[in-house]
C-alpha cells in the first residue's frame, strides 16, 4: 500500500525521518514530494497523482502546517471526501499525525491521531503505522524522548589504542544549546569533537568543530569523565554532535547525559 505524507516545508526533516522508518521497519511504499519529483515535473500534478494513487493520506500537523496553503489544499474537504468515496474508505483515508502542539483543523478534529509530542519517536511511528493499517491505536504512556546518546566502536587514530565515538542527537526538535556529560569505566587519553550527519560516527573529510558559544568544559581528574556545556551546537534531526575518545583499554559508558540549559531534554 502506498502512503502519502502531507506536510509543510518547515517540517521536511522529521517527516523524511518518519517516512524512512515506515519504509525500513514496516516496508511501506511512502510518497514524499522531495523523494518523487524530478526537474521539469509539475508540482501540482505530480502531488495530485500521488494522493490519488495512495491508500492512505497522513497529514502532519504543526503550527506551520495548519497555516500552509499547500497542506490546506491537500486536505481540502471536497478533495479528501471524493478520494475517500472513490476508494470506498469512508473516513479512514486520512490519518492525522500531531508533530507539534497546535490548533487541529476543524475537519480533522474528530479524527483519532498519532501523537509525536508525548512519546518516544519509535513508539509514535508505531502508533502511526497502526493507524495507517487500521489497527487500534491503543494507549501509549511512554514519555517522549527527543534527545539520544549513542556509543560506537571505531578504528583508533593512534596505533595500539582503542577508540569510541559518542553521538549526541535529536529526533524531532533541534537543540540550540545543551550540556553533554559522559562517565566511562576506564581512562581516556585523547579527545576530539565534530559536527556531522546523524548516525555516521566517521568525521567528515577535513571536519572542523562547530562554532560554539558560552563554552564550559571539565574533565575528571582521573580522566574517566568529560563534561561540556555550550550553545549553538547545530544539533538537528539531520545533524549530530560527536565526541571521539582514545584509550589504552576499551571504554564502556557508565552514564551519559544530554540536557539543555534549562535541565530538560531538548
Amino acid at each position: 500500500m502506498q502512503v502519502f505524507l502531507s506536510h509543510s516545508t518547515e517540517d521536511k526533516d522529521i517527516v523524511e525521518a518518519i517516512g524512512s522508518w515506515l519504509i525500513n521497519e514496516k516496508k511501506l511504499d511512502v510518497w514524499i514530494a522531495q523523494w518523487r519529483l524530478t526537474a521539469g515535473d509539475s508540482l501540482v500534478q505530480r502531488i495530485g497523482d500521488g494522493i490519488k494513487s495512495s491508500g492512505k493520506l497522513v497529514v502532519f500537523l504543526t503550527p506551520a502546517s495548519v497555516i500552509s496553503n499547500w497542506v490546506n489544499k491537500e486536505v481540502a474537504v471536497g478533495l479528501v471526501r471524493q478520494l475517500a468515496k472513490d476508494k470506498g474508505l469512508g473516513d479512514k483515508f486520512v490519518i492525522p499525525a500531531l508533530l507539534k502542539k497546535c490548533d487541529i483543523p476543524i475537519m480533522l478534529s474528530d479524527e483519532l491521531y498519532a501523537n509525536f509530542t508525548d512519546k518516544a519517536f519509535d513508539d509514535a511511528c508505531e502508533e502511526l503505522y497502526r493507524g495507517i493499517t487500521d489497527q487500534p491505536l491503543g494507549n501509549q504512556n511512554k514519555t517522549f524522548q527527543n534527545a539520544f546518546v549513542k556509543q560506537y566502536s571505531v578504528p583508533p587514530h593512534s596505533s595500539g589504542k582503542h577508540a569510541t565515538v559518542i553521538e549526541f542527537g535529536v529526533k524531532v526538535s533541534p537543540s540550540e544549546g545543551f550540556i553533554g556529560h559522559i562517565k566511562f569505566d576506564n581512562k581516556f587519553s585523547r579527545f576530539k569533537e565534530w559536527s556531522g550527519t546523524q548516525g555516521n560516527p566517521s568525521p567528515p573529510q577535513g571536519a572542523h568543530p562547530a562554532v560554539f558559544m558560552n563554552v564550559e568544559v571539565r574533565e575528571y581528574l582521573d580522566k574517566t569523565g568529560f563534561f561540556k556545556k555550550f550553545s549553538s551546537p547545530n544539533v538537528s534531526p539531520r545533524n549530530s554532535y560527536y565526541w571521539y575518545f582514545e584509550s589504552d583499554e576499551p571504554l564502556k559508558v557508565i552514564s551519559a547525559t544530554f540536557l539543555d540549559f534549562s535541565g530538560n531534554k531538548p
